[in-house]
């Protein structure tokens, strides 16, 4: 099952715009005025997939000598490649880490070249984050150098702000993990880093006053590590929390919520199907499950003293049931957990020091995600149904902080890739993806270490109204699992009428949206008018609501200005709208998304 991440336009709405749904007084019309009403549509069950159990073959595609670093390396297109006047999902995903060697890098991940290289003076145990902070259309890049030093650059490497930087009460050794997002949806993000939140310009706006998102115990409970918390809209009010172990703050480091308990590293996704978002949080040798007021379930775990730390958490639904599931790492053992406590499985990894994590995304396209982790000397992939190896490789070294793999198409070949950076081989960044060519598709961003696939738009900006991650992918540090086994997507668009009386002064097309897929669609789902297949697109109207499996929309017309077309045979399209929208939307079949029609006379 072919699942591509794709834009869904909510712009450019039209009078003319009748969403499915509609009373009868308000169906859409065909150029003689008749109304077009809503029809039964069937499934494409040609979508259905079983499990995938044959080949999975990953092979290093390139590697980049040096550069040696912990990461994770954060993946988003920094500079206008084609030429077309806008950074988007079109241009070259660009990766960025810093490096042991005090040095922040950018490299092209088409090519696997270095691009630059600017030197911070740091130690590189911190990572990075990307993002537009201040909506001019170019993303900066968070790089705190030190544990003790926030800054951020431009998408070239030249530094725009530095400030000191504090962890809070909790403290903390070092490890720091930022993320960007914007808290109050004013069009500027935030930069947060731990319990301090800072304005995209550099201004410390808030410290909270209890956890930074901070790990310790395990057989040193008197250290305490890391700065990974994670913002999100906890409450449903339209602002973001930053949520750390034992608390959430608001905007300003003021208390939303506090547990009084320890802190830890959290993961947040809906886990019992609530509608509402829970926590995971790890801390040292101990995993515990909090509610979206950030008070405990009542179930924890507490590993053995030899486990020095789990590292961060991941979430996705690895065994199909359409809840996810979460993974936590460290010692000898990796070990999946449903969310009642039940452990799923349980796999063999070498990471004594413990503190890496794992994420996840589904290769095969089956609804199974894969897990994919790297500890002291070896990348594996297991199943994430049962646990089992699907891949080994020896080709890697590090002493481990809190690094995990990172999942995204960054050569723009249609396929996903892994990166993973070293620290204990001639390389500091391998890419692996499929000598088979098989895997699915994957979105060429992952911007930060807290990585949910709604905190970032495929353009970099930053949402300003945040979809709910839970809402729509329901994951966490996971490029996506797609939807559970023999469920799929699947829209298409068919042209009824085209009106040409005022040709060449304007022109109408009155389309149909089918949904031949198990799952309604979105509310939003845009339909573009395009000048020619791939040309720019010149008319877009929007599907206000949902539209049912099985079912259609009504009629839609869209009115188009001929000259705009200039001269190209004019396209409509479903589900690749550009420019105005946060939601994904992946399909089984992405090649019946266009029909033609004739412009004017």
């Amino acid at each position: 099952m072919v699942r591509s991440m794709v834009w869904i336009a909510l712009a450019g709405c039209s009078e003319y715009d009748l969403g499915a749904g509609a009373g009868d007084e308000n169906l859409g019309l065909n150029c003689d005025g008749d109304p077009i009403a809503e029809i039964d549509v069937p499934l494409n069950d040609t979508c259905g997939i079983e499990q995938q159990t044959g080949t999975f073959t990953p092979v290093v595609e390139w590697s980049l000598p040096g550069n040696s670093a912990f990461g994770p390396p954060t993946v988003g297109q920094l500079n206008d490649d084609n030429d077309d006047g806008t950074i988007d999902a079109l241009d070259i995903p660009d990766i960025v880490y810093q490096t042991l060697y005090g040095e922040l890098v950018s490299v092209n991940g088409m090519t696997g070249q270095l691009q630059w290289s600017v030197y911070t003076g740091g130690n590189g145990y911190q990572a990075t984050a990307i993002g537009d902070l201040d909506g001019d259309g170019v993303p900066e890049i968070v790089a705190p150098p030190t544990a003790y030093t926030m800054a951020t650059f431009d998408n070239e490497g030249q530094l725009l702000w530095q400030a000191a930087f504090s962890f809070g009460s909790s403290g903390s050794a070092d490890h720091v993990y930022p993320s960007i997002a914007d808290m109050d949806g004013d069009g500027f993000a935030e930069v947060i880093a731990g319990s301090s939140i800072y304005s995209h310009d550099g201004e410390l706006l808030g410290v909270g006053s209890y956890g930074a998102g901070s790990t310790g115990g395990g057989a040193y409970p008197e250290y305490r590590y890391g700065a990974l918390s994670v913002p999100v809209d906890l409450d449903g009010d339209g602002e973001l929390e930053v949520v750390v172990g034992n608390a959430a703050y608001n905007k300003d480091g003021s208390t939303k919520y506090y547990n009084g308990s320890v802190d830890g590293i959290p993961a947040v996704a809906d886990f019992d199907g609530d509608g509402e978002p829970e926590i995971v949080v790890v801390s040292g040798a101990q995993v515990w499950t909090l509610e979206s007021d950030m008070e405990a379930t009542g179930w924890s775990m507490n590993w053995p003293v030899s486990v020095n730390y789990f590292g961060p958490p991941a979430a996705d639904d690895m065994d199909g049931d359409g809840i996810p599931e979460f993974v936590v790492a460290g010692g000898t053992e990796m070990i999946a957990f449903k969310w009642n406590g039940e452990q799923l499985w349980s796999a063999t990894i070498a990471d004594y020091s413990g503190a890496a994590g794992p994420s996840m995304f589904d290769f095969e396209g089956d609804g199974y995600p894969e897990v994919v982790y790297a500890d002291e000397g070896t990348v594996r992939i297991f199943d994430g149904k049962d646990g089992a190896v699907k891949m080994t490789s020896y080709d890697h070294g590090s002493g481990t902080l809190f690094e995990c793999p990172t999942i995204a198409d960054v050569d723009n070949d249609g396929q996903a890739e892994i990166l993973v950076n070293h620290n204990y081989l001639e390389s500091g960044l391998s890419v692996y993806g499929d000598a088979d060519e098989s895997w699915r598709p994957a979105r060429g961003v992952w911007n930060q270490h807290a990585y949910s696939i709604t905190n970032i738009n495929d353009d970099m900006s930053v949402p300003t109204a945040q979809t709910p991650n839970w809402e729509q992918f329901n994951n966490f540090r996971s490029a996506d699992a797609g939807l559970p086994p023999d469920q799929w997507n699947d829209v298409s668009v068919e042209v009824l009428d085209v009106c040409a009386d005022d040709c060449p002064g304007s022109l109408a097309v009155v389309v149909r949206v089918l949904n031949a897929g198990t799952e309604a669609t979105p509310p939003g789902l845009g339909v573009s008018v395009r000048a020619g297949a791939d040309g720019p697109v010149v008319a877009t109207v929007v599907v206000e609501d949902p539209i049912p499996s099985g079912r259609s929309s009504t009629g839609l017309t869209i009115e188009v200005d001929p000259a705009s077309l200039d001269g190209a045979g004019p396209v409509v399209e479903v589900d690749r709208g550009e420019g105005a929208s946060e939601l994904l939307f992946g399909e089984c079949d992405e090649e019946n998304n266009q029909d033609n029609f004739d412009g004017c006379p």
